[in-house]
């Protein structure tokens, strides 16, 4: 067999996914000293597909020093970078692979892609932009709703739906369409996508992934014709089938958190002495859908403020250093907080560096923040800590009406499910706030009614000198990802006070479990 059928039937195993396969062939070539450009990246995108991406570098790198204009491992090599946070890296091979292959849709594409997780929206938007010149059929499609979401995410309502209604007009019975145009619907003007989404909605041939595409937005939309009873069967549906494809057990996370509280408890961060960073981060904690958007917002509008929105970047730090099968180990984390040095800290700012945040004051909304507020207090000493309260059945309510795409909210399709987290939540966060005086707790009721007080109050417990641009939060640019996209953007309103009195006589069940 000669090279190039080697190469065909690397190829063919890779197509296969017979990954270890295509390693086995290409290592034995290369050990071969047989220097080719194509085996090379063959290599590396099996590795790459196996999640080995520190093993697929070399290999993309290889590749490239043998041919200088090989696009196709550019990109992988990008994609491994991203993979392993080397944002800047990453996005100088994206340049290059597009320098050399101008019309190269997938590298376009994956450079959006990147953009869109650095939160630099108007570059992805762009990307995507000379990517829809080169695209036809479902690769349109599918950049019509990344653009749709982009325009959607930084407040350009008119633009998102022109991009979802074109993703509608090419495919009529795609249901994650229908679910992305319902973001932005106006039931006065869409009164026959309204129709049209609950027709297809009882089409017998659907999916258990297609009803749910359906069933929540449908459920929202009847939420704001008042029509609480259909909207609530169609929540129900939405919400039974999700969680019959999910695994949850609620015990992972009573474990997690006792471990957390016998690890800090009796520990006093106002004696250890870490140092600190000239950066700041104003953490914001709370359960999902109580305001943490809404606070963010409010925060980052003031001009010395990044925000850095859902960036999730303890949970991975403490996942690889400190966690282990939902337990902690305590006896390290107790050495690294008397230790001199200040790993996470350090960390947690490379990885801002990373990610191109260029302030002194950051923002960060990630939703698992409540966990490691002892984290927090030790490691990041120069921090700020606010904790948001709301209504806990309007809380309930509100995730129960969302599909939500983040793995951790995989407790959110299930009214017992939903109430029991409530109460592991308030439990720890009762914790915190008794070991720790220095937690500031603002109630999203309270803001609602005393809007401008409240937001001075918070800012100054920030330590920032007042900014009357906090008080223009929905005119913040800042992108925003979460389910609270549209609320975000409006002024602040009173009327989603008290909501869940539209479905106490179906939510019993969860609405008796909450302790508060």
């Amino acid at each position: 067999m000669n090279l190039n059928e080697k190469i065909n039937k690397i190829i063919e195993n890779l197509n296969n996914k017979e990954f270890k396969t295509v390693i086995n062939s290409c290592e034995k070539i290369i050990d071969a000293k047989i220097e080719n450009t194509i085996i090379y990246n063959l290599c590396g995108k099996a590795y790459q597909n196996l999640a080995l991406y520190e093993k697929s570098i070399p290999r993309f790198e290889k590749s490239i020093e043998l041919n200088k204009n090989n696009y196709f491992a550019l990109n992988n090599l990008a994609i491994s970078l991203k993979a392993l946070e080397k944002y800047q890296l990453s996005e100088k091979n994206y340049k290059k692979c597009i320098k050399i292959k101008p019309d190269y849709l997938t590298g376009y594409i994956n450079f959006a892609n990147l953009k869109e997780y650095l939160n630099e929206f108007e570059e992805a938007i762009n990307l995507y932009s000379s990517a829809l010149r080169l695209s036809t059929g479902k690769t349109e499609a599918y950049i019509f709703s990344k653009l749709s979401r982009l325009y959607l995410a930084i407040g350009e309502i008119k633009r998102a739906r022109e991009f979802a209604l074109k993703c509608l007009k090419k495919y009529p019975t795609e249901t994650n369409y229908y679910e992305l145009f319902s973001e932005m619907i106006d039931l006065n003007k869409d009164k026959q996508f309204f129709i049209d989404m609950e027709n297809l909605y009882h089409n017998q041939n659907l999916t258990k992934s297609e009803i749910i595409n359906l069933a929540f937005p449908l459920g929202q939309g009847y939420d704001k014709l008042k029509n609480y009873k259909k909207a609530f069967s169609f929540f129900k549906k939405g919400n039974e089938l999700k969680k019959s494809q999910i695994n949850f057990n609620i015990d992972d996370l009573l474990t997690l958190t006792e471990s957390i509280k016998k690890t800090f408890l009796d520990l006093d961060h106002k004696k250890i002495k870490k140092n600190k960073s000239k950066k700041k981060i104003i953490f914001i904690c709370g359960m999902p859908r109580s305001g943490t958007t809404l606070i963010e917002q409010i925060i980052s509008s003031h001009f010395e403020v990044e925000p850095t929105g859902e960036n999730n970047v303890l949970s991975p730090f403490i996942n690889k250093n400190y966690l282990k099968k939902y337990n902690l180990d305590k006896e390290k984390i107790h050495n690294d907080i008397f230790s001199a040095e200040n790993l996470f800290q350090d960390y947690v700012f490379n990885s801002f560096d990373e990610l191109k945040y260029t302030s002194k004051v950051f923002s960060d909304k990630s939703i698992q923040n409540f966990l490691w507020i002892g984290f927090i207090k030790f490691f990041f000493p120069n921090s700020k800590i606010v904790v948001t309260e709301r209504n806990s059945r309007d809380v309930c309510l509100s995730i129960f009406k969302n599909n939500f795409i983040h793995g951790f909210m995989n407790w959110a399709y299930d009214q017992k499910d939903i109430a029991n987290f409530y109460n592991i939540y308030l439990d720890l966060i009762n914790f915190w706030k008794k070991n720790y005086d220095d937690i500031y707790t603002i109630k999203y009721e309270t803001l609602i009614d005393n809007s401008e007080q409240e937001i001075k109050n918070l800012i100054n417990f920030c330590g920032l000198d007042w900014d009357p641009n906090c008080l223009n939060h929905h005119k913040n640019k800042f992108g925003i990802k979460t389910a609270s996209i549209t609320q975000a953007r409006k002024p602040i309103y009173k009327s989603s006070k008290n909501l869940y009195e539209n479905y106490a006589e179906y939510l019993e069940e969860m609405f008796d479990l909450l302790k508060k």
